[in-house]
């Protein structure tokens, strides 16, 4: 028992990344959450002192997991603000490409620590075990007696069932926003952060073991889904027919995932980035700039900070929403719910080459799977790239290297071709050693006075990495403009990167609001008759119905549902809706729930007519 409590602090306190006040605030405002995290903990002590018959064996082996398994969340945490969480072991198979984001001095000291509370085991058991009457009796009549058989059973027993009962609400709760609790606080399905927060790292990741599956919602049939398609069926034959004079759609598509493309100088509701993060040496990204005053251009919310990559390149490409899934659709579902439709196979149906381009390794986030079940035939990955150019020391392929694979494959296919590029030149580390010079240096101000050295430096090799990026992506548009085939362009960064938590942590929602802004802009090479140079601010699933409306393209009905669904909720992120209700659009709202669970776990009612 005094174990359970030590190893239930030890692990709150990793959760808080060793940061003590907000631990022991944890524990004492409100100490049934940590008390009930401790029982449960103590549940599972039980569970492993039936296997292993040893006290001291069970809190130290306990220890060592508790240790690994609290490195990795702080080495989520640090990249991306957010808490570990079920999901992320669905990317264990690959653990070779994620070492390459981790620090070789972490894992030096991860192994230290686990030397270290090795030895403590193994002392404890030498030196204190039999004193505190935790060993196997020294004499036994027969082998039962002698390994204490019958009371470990009976221990793991009591323990495996008081667990599973003791836990039963939080792995099977009503997936609501809210949610109170017996214990004085409250699940928050939307918001990962607070829910371990106030409710500890037990309780915390229990809740969200029920995210491995896709619930169904209430209501869900195939006469409700056969009713709202007949609705958007109706209104995509009729808006065809007049937009088949309209749009030229023997036209490429190039849509592009930039990682962790942010701009350094950009200002939203009245709020001005530079005021937390001034820097000298001019304009970071001013290709970016000129492309934006040129060509149609706006804001995109993004789902996430610092991190989940794959979830806005879902949402891009499919034009659904994980806003209610809540997990990570290619991992967690896109690979059994099998075909799954978006941009590459709308525009396959009607005669286009689909080919996605990562400059990476092809299983990161089952990319291998996903991408072949959203429609695109073809994937060149790192392995098959025909141009592997890296900046500096960088371990990653450069822009310049992935834009001129886009256009090899430009030139050597038809004249109606989608390209989805998912580029890794922008991804952290950031590490100062990667460029001979720095242009962009952190001015000092009552913001950055807060950073440490490290801080400010992993800051400015970042500015430095997207003003790289930012002169390839004028070369490659220089290089468009000189193309003889149309070609379409739709240009996104898909997160800031997780080296802003001045603004990210702070406590004003219009602040942290600026770590969740990137740009975006439609291009073409040819007179693609745009209509509006302002685009709205949106998020993910929303762009590629905004890029069809201004191109005046035919679509299918589920882009038709999405005209409603983004003129109603421009931005669908959790953080932006922050728990508020879709109470003028509940019907809405409803349908487009619907539609995402019937693609991604329900029957595919729905035939995208």
């Amino acid at each position: 028992m005094v174990g359970a409590i030590l190893l239930t602090w030890f692990l709150e306190y990793r959760y808080f990344v060793h940061d003590m006040w907000r631990t022991w605030n944890f524990i004492f405002s409100n100490p049934r959450p940590f008390l009930f995290n401790s029982l449960l903990m103590y549940l599972l002590l039980c569970v492993i002192w039936g296997l292993v018959g040893s006290a001291g064996t069970t809190v130290g082996a306990s220890w060592v997991f508790l240790t690994i398994l609290s490195y990795i969340h702080i080495a989520k945490y640090n990249s991306r603000g957010t808490p570990l969480l079920p999901e992320d072991f669905q990317l264990a198979s690959e653990a070779h490409s994620l070492s390459k984001f981790v620090s070789i001095w972490t894992i030096v000291r991860l192994l230290l620590a686990i030397a270290i509370v090795i030895t403590l085991t193994i002392l404890f058991n030498k030196k204190l075990a039999r004193r505190l009457h935790l060993t196997r009796p020294k004499r036994a009549s027969n082998f039962v007696q002698k390994y204490c058989l019958g009371i470990r059973l009976a221990v793991l027993v009591i323990g495996m069932l008081g667990f599973y009962r003791a836990s039963d609400f939080a792995r099977h709760n009503d997936g609501s926003r809210y949610q109170d609790i017996f214990l004085g606080t409250r699940f928050t399905a939307w918001n990962q952060n607070r829910n371990y927060d106030e409710n500890g790292f037990i309780l915390g990741f229990l809740y969200n073991l029920q995210k491995l599956q896709l619930e169904e919602p209430n209501g869900y049939d195939e006469a409700i889904i056969s009713q709202i398609e007949k609705k958007y069926t109706k209104i995509a034959s009729e808006k065809n027919t007049e937009r088949a004079a309209i749009g030229d759609q023997n036209v490429s598509v190039v849509i592009i995932l930039n990682e962790s493309f942010f701009d350094p100088d950009f200002s939203f509701n009245g709020k001005s980035f530079t005021d937390y993060y001034p820097h000298d040496g001019g304009e970071v990204a001013p290709n970016l700039h000129r492309i934006q005053s040129q060509y149609p251009s706006g804001m995109m919310y993004t789902l996430d900070y610092g991190g989940g990559t794959a979830n806005i390149e879902f949402e891009t490409f499919t034009g659904l929403t994980n806003y209610w899934v809540n997990t990570v659709p290619y991992t967690a579902l896109i690979p059994k719910s099998g075909k799954t439709p978006s941009i590459a196979s709308m525009l396959k149906d009607e005669g286009y080459t689909t080919t996605a381009i990562h400059p990476f390794n092809g299983g990161m986030y089952k990319r291998n799977i996903a991408l072949k079940n959203e429609g695109f035939d073809e994937f060149i990955t790192e392995l098959e790239m025909d141009f592997d150019e890296h900046d500096g020391n960088s371990e990653y392929i450069n822009d310049r290297s992935a834009y001129q694979q886009v256009l090899k494959t430009l030139r050597e296919g038809g004249d109606k071709q989608v390209v989805g590029l998912i580029t890794m030149q922008n991804h952290t580390p950031y590490n100062y050693e990667n460029y001979e010079t720095h242009n962009f240096n952190l001015l000092d101000n009552e913001y950055t006075t807060q950073l440490d050295e490290s801080k400010r430096r992993e800051i400015e090799t970042y500015m430095q990495t997207i003003h790289s990026s930012d002169e390839y992506l004028g070369e490659f548009i220089s290089e468009l403009d000189q193309l003889e085939k149309k070609v379409v362009v739709l240009f996104y960064g898909d997160h800031s990167p997780g080296v802003y938590s001045l603004t990210n942590e702070h406590e004003e929602k219009e602040v942290r609001d600026l770590s969740r802004i990137t740009p975006y802009f439609f291009y073409a090479n040819y007179d693609a008759g745009f209509k509006n140079n302002d685009l709205p601010t949106t998020s993910p699933n929303c762009m590629i119905n905004t890029m069809l409306n201004e191109l005046g393209w035919q679509k299918n009905s589920r882009y038709y549902l999405l005209d409603d669904v983004c003129s109603a909720e421009p931005i669908l992120a959790q953080t932006w809706v922050d728990g508020r209700e879709f109470e003028d659009n509940a019907e809405l709202m409803r349908s487009y729930e619907l539609l995402t669970y019937d693609i991604l776990g329900g029957k595919k009612y729905w035939h995208d007519n």
